[in-house]
């Protein structure tokens, strides 16, 4: 069965990658330029691990020292290298499904991985184990989050001690969190401050309260600073939307205007929605493929949208743009906001399946058509979300699925002088996400100097 609690199988001979065995005594870590704790095993973080597998840049440089979820982590007693195996054994391991403890099991007894299972049950205790795994000597408080201050002395004594055994140098770990939680973007500045980097897809902390946003930065950009934070991932998944943003500021433009079609739920649903069926019924549709969140109203009430809107704006240079300030056009009515789920499905139709058919309608009849849209005005400083009329030559107007498409207008890129500068391609999925935090990942091992990466 797989261990519940430590473990240590017998030693195996090292086999090739083609061979699918691998024992963790092959691990070299002089080779090995990044080791990762990854946060979220759903869909986005699964495949990340899995395209692991297939880069030929990162092969033998990245290894894992953790994998959890808010119920349970796999601790490899040594960092555990993904290279060294095909996607389609670790596919056949994870078993079409994101339950840890098949994971660890089937890696216990086909690779003969010595790993330790640990359970959480509560919030403070998953940041607690977290804090835990990047520390290799954490003495143990209250649980508290806040006694976190005591980690730093605790790295300054132990964390580059040889004889750990934790695979902590300097520098060298990595948080990648593919959660969505809010709690462990509070985490963010003390990884950095531990010199840990991180990379992430995960919007709630460059697009939530400004001095954690800033603090952030100022840990990650400075000319002291010993850890990076990528998230390029946040917005448009594996489009280079920030680092267009970025190459344009740093280069000397000015950015006059960000607009564009951020959600690939809402795209689907708008590129679908011909009048011909109720819209409901569309997103009954999406939910079932599953593009929408479980519950439909986190993509409907325009938040997704908000937050994208305002890391652009951020990275524009507007530092201060907040949700606070954002006009959000919410699609989901007043009456069904609190209700429970099963609720909104029943009633949503009956209350806003005419009231969107009259405006497709009347949009129609102008020979436009409708798409979501958030836009951030530099100029005016106007931050919005809302349904809105584009002609059939627009760029808006003609996507497809779930396509994302942003228009960057600028000093240089603008109506007037030439054409705004625009970014087009899949907004949403699986594997550009997780392509998306891979290349992240790929430019920090750049930057750290141990592989060639066009950056």
């Amino acid at each position: 069965m797989a261990p519940s609690s430590s473990t240590t199988p017998p030693s195996a001979k090292k086999k090739t990658k083609k061979n699918a065995s691998f024992s963790s005594s092959s691990y070299d870590e002089s080779s090995i330029a990044l080791t990762l704790g990854i946060l979220g095993v759903g869909g986005i973080g699964k495949e990340f691990i899995l395209q692991l597998t297939e880069s030929m840049v990162l092969e033998n440089k990245v290894a894992i020292a953790f994998i959890a979820n808010s119920r349970k982590e796999i601790r490899f007693k040594t960092p555990f290298v993904p290279s060294e195996h095909s996607r389609e054994l670790l596919e056949t391991l994870f078993d079409g499904t994101s339950d840890l403890a098949i994971w660890a099991k089937n890696l216990y007894e086909v690779l003969h991985v010595e790993l330790d299972i640990v359970p959480c049950s509560s919030l403070k205790e998953r940041q607690r184990i977290v804090l835990d795994d990047v520390s290799p000597s954490l003495e143990e408080e209250d649980g508290d989050v806040d006694a976190i201050k005591n980690v730093s002395d605790a790295l300054e004594e132990a964390s580059l001690d040889a004889h750990t055994s934790k695979p902590w140098r300097k520098g060298r770990y990595c948080i990648v969190d593919m959660t969505s939680s809010d709690e462990i973007a509070d985490l963010y500045h003390v990884f950095l401050a531990l010199g840990v980097h991180v990379v992430t897809p995960n919007k709630k902390c460059n697009s939530g309260p400004t001095a954690r946003d800033q603090k952030c930065r100022g840990l990650s950009s400075m000319s002291w600073s010993t850890a990076s934070w990528f998230y390029e991932a946040t917005i448009g998944a594996g489009l280079p939307i920030i680092s267009t943003l970025r190459n344009l500021t740093s280069s000397g433009d000015e950015v006059y205007q960000i607009k564009g079609v951020f959600s690939g739920t809402m795209s689907y649903l708008f590129n679908t929605y011909d009048g011909s069926i109720p819209f409901s019924e569309v997103v009954k549709t999406a939910k079932k493929l599953g593009y929408t969140e479980p519950d439909a109203r986190e993509d409907l009430n325009g938040q997704d949208v908000a937050r994208k809107v305002v890391i652009a704006a951020r990275e524009s240079g507007w530092l201060d743009a907040s949700i606070e300030k954002t006009s959000i056009e919410s699609l989901v009515p007043e009456e069904l906001r609190a209700c429970s789920s099963e609720e909104f499905d029943e009633k949503f139709g009956k209350m806003y399946d005419g009231v969107i058919a009259q405006k497709f309608a009347d949009a129609k009849k102008r020979g436009n058509v409708l798409r979501f849209c958030g836009s951030a005005d530099l100029r005016t400083k106007e931050l919005k979300v809302e349904l809105m009329e584009f002609p059939m030559s627009h760029a808006f107007a003609n996507l497809q699925g779930s396509q994302n498409v942003v228009e960057i207008e600028s000093k240089r890129y603008n109506p007037t002088d030439s054409c705004c500068l625009t970014i087009s391609g899949p907004g949403a999925g699986a594997a550009v996400t997780a392509g998306g935090v891979l290349g992240d990942v790929a430019k920090l091992v750049a930057r750290l100097g141990d592989v060639e990466v066009l950056v």
